[in-house]
Formats: structure tokens, C-alpha cells, sequence
């Protein structure tokens, strides 16, 4: 097997002392000093989920000068390629490999691309879903109560209409809201990718079973060169948590690629059936019996921008979507 990348993810947002918390934004919000000090306490006891990200050959190589980025950290997890439904463990398939410095260089100078100029595609979900169950336009941490702190992974910040989520480390983190847990629903997120290059990445965690132990879900991963993919994590598998793909690496055309960038990221979860959408364009689907509702959130991953910064702009959810 092939030399394995550790991934942490980090936690949200600790639950208060009684185990309950609001469910709706009509209810106080979480002060930023409390959501730090909840976090603190539930990070002293977390595990640290790993995983191996591997990544296709780009069309454009990396030069010849230029080296992968090796962790210092060995700790392993077992990793499935094949298509679900059963998925079975196998080799890392040829034509993949573990992403290179590339240039390194953010493109900064790349001007946003403005989504509501885009005309949506027929077969955009929200065309038919009617006003959404709950939406957050990240404009302060108060209405889903995002927490705000900073740890040694990652660094959250409320700025210019965006909820800034910086990556401290090659490690991935996530954060999630004070939402209930869905069962069947349509998630889209409105990312402006920023000053990213080739394998930075960002996308949207769902079906998190517990939300104080957010060591199991579905991730929907994205990244800056236009690649995607679905896969679970189960950080309660022995000893080291366990990753599998569900939807493999894929170049989507449909992804608006390199720095500053808007794209909008949906998944439709509903019963076992996963399908996931890049810009209204379905992008693959997929059966999973392993997590059957939970709670959501984002993330982020930096690989070849140090302290890579992504964008969200806006979070929209809508409960027993019409199929």
C-alpha cells in the first residue's frame, strides 16, 4: 500500500453541559469565548482520524525541480477505490498519484466569478425545491452559530460578507453548525475559492451521526485544478479510522477553476441515495447504508497554498426534498 496522509478533522462546536442545545437561529447565540472554551475541552479527547488523499495526474506536470510535500506522520487507514454498493478494499488504481508542489503560486489576479450571472442549468435542483428550509448567508457567526476560534488547525473568520476558513496545516478540518440533523435533504454551498492553486480544497462534511464526536460522515471534496469526488469517513474503526471512495476522482468541466472562482457544491441525500452537483450539473450518484442522517458542515484542506483560505459565501438546506 502506498505511504498514507493523515487528515484531521477538527470539531465544531461543543454541546453545553446538560447534552442539549437550540436547534433553530430564534434561539441564543453561543458566545465566541464559550464555543472556544467547549472546544478545548472536547479536543483534549478526540482521536485523530487519517486518511490517504491521492489525487490523478494533472494534464500540465509539475517541473522536474519540484518535490511532494511528505508528512512526518505515518499513523494508516485503509482506503477503497472501487465503485460502491459492495465497495471492497483494493490497491490505489494506476493513474493516480499523490499531488505535486506544482507551481505553488495562488492566481490572485484572477478576477471573481460572479454566480448570479450564470444562467442555472435545467437540471439545477433549487429550481424545483421551492424556498429552503434554513439558509445562512455567513455574514456574522450568530445565525447557525459557526464558531469562531482557532486551534492548530484551523482559523475561522467572519469577513466581507464570507465565512473565511483558513487551513494552518496540509491537514484537513472542518467545522459545523448548530442545525439539526437531517435525514433526507438537499445541501448546496456557495464557495469563492480565493487565492488557491491545483490541489487545494474545500467542500461540504454531511450526515456527521453525532455532532460532539464528528468522527464519521460523507465528504463532498472539491479542488482548485476543477477534480471531485465523494467518500466516507469512519474514524471509529480500529485503529486508525477507515476511508472509502464512493465517487472516484473525476476532472469535472463543470467546476470554474483556479483562484477566486465561485462555485456552487450540492448534495442530495435522500434514504441511501447520494447524488452530488457542481453548479446545478449533476456530477455522479451513489447508494450507502453506512450513515443514515446526521449533521453538516464545511472544510477545508491546504496543499499547495500555505494556510490556504477558502470563502464561503452562502449555505442553504432543504428538509424531504421532492424527488
Amino acid at each position: 500500500m502506498k505511504r498514507l496522509i493523515p487528515v484531521m478533522f477538527v470539531l465544531s462546536l461543543a454541546l453545553s453541559a446538560c447534552g442539549i442545545f437550540p436547534l433553530s437561529s430564534n434561539e441564543e447565540p453561543v458566545s465566541d469565548a464559550e464555543m472556544a472554551t467547549r472546544v478545548a475541552e472536547l479536543l483534549a479527547t478526540m482521536t485523530t482520524p487519517t486518511t490517504e488523499i491521492a489525487f490523478p495526474a494533472t494534464s500540465t506536470p509539475a517541473p522536474a525541480t519540484l518535490t511532494p510535500v511528505i508528512p512526518t506522520a505515518t499513523a494508516t487507514a485503509d482506503l477503497l477505490t472501487e465503485e460502491p454498493t459492495p465497495v471492497l478494499a483494493t490497491e490505489e488504481p494506476e493513474g493516480t498519484a499523490e499531488p505535486t508542489a506544482g507551481s505553488g503560486t495562488p492566481q490572485a489576479t484572477q478576477e471573481p466569478t460572479a454566480a448570479a450571472t450564470v444562467e442555472m442549468p435545467s437540471t439545477d435542483p433549487v429550481l424545483k425545491l421551492g424556498t429552503p428550509s434554513g439558509s445562512d448567508p455567513f455574514d456574522s457567526y450568530e445565525k447557525w452559530a459557526w464558531p469562531t476560534d482557532s486551534d492548530d488547525y484551523l482559523a475561522v473568520a467572519f469577513k466581507d460578507g464570507y465565512m473565511q476558513m483558513t487551513g494552518l496545516t496540509s491537514m484537513a478540518g472542518w467545522r459545523l453548525p448548530l442545525i439539526s440533523q437531517q435525514t433526507n435533504s438537499y445541501i448546496e454551498l456557495t464557495v469563492n475559492s480565493a487565492a488557491c492553486a491545483d490541489k487545494d480544497s474545500y467542500g461540504i462534511i454531511f450526515r456527521v451521526p453525532v455532532f460532539k464526536e464528528p468522527t464519521q460522515g460523507y465528504l463532498y471534496e472539491v479542488t482548485c485544478d476543477g477534480y471531485l469526488r465523494l467518500w466516507k469517513w469512519d474514524g471509529k474503526v480500529l485503529p486508525n479510522g477507515k476511508a472509502e471512495i464512493l465517487i472516484n476522482w473525476k476532472e469535472s468541466p463543470d467546476v470554474n477553476t483556479g483562484a477566486n472562482q465561485v462555485n456552487r457544491l450540492g448534495v442530495m441525500a435522500v434514504g441511501n441515495q447520494f447524488t452530488i452537483y457542481m453548479n446545478g450539473v449533476a456530477q455522479g450518484s451513489v447508494s450507502d447504508l453506512s450513515f443514515k442522517s446526521g449533521f453538516f458542515g464545511v472544510f477545508v484542506r491546504s496543499v499547495n497554498t500555505p494556510k490556504y483560505t477558502v470563502k464561503f459565501d452562502e449555505m442553504k438546506f432543504w428538509e424531504n426534498p421532492a424527488q
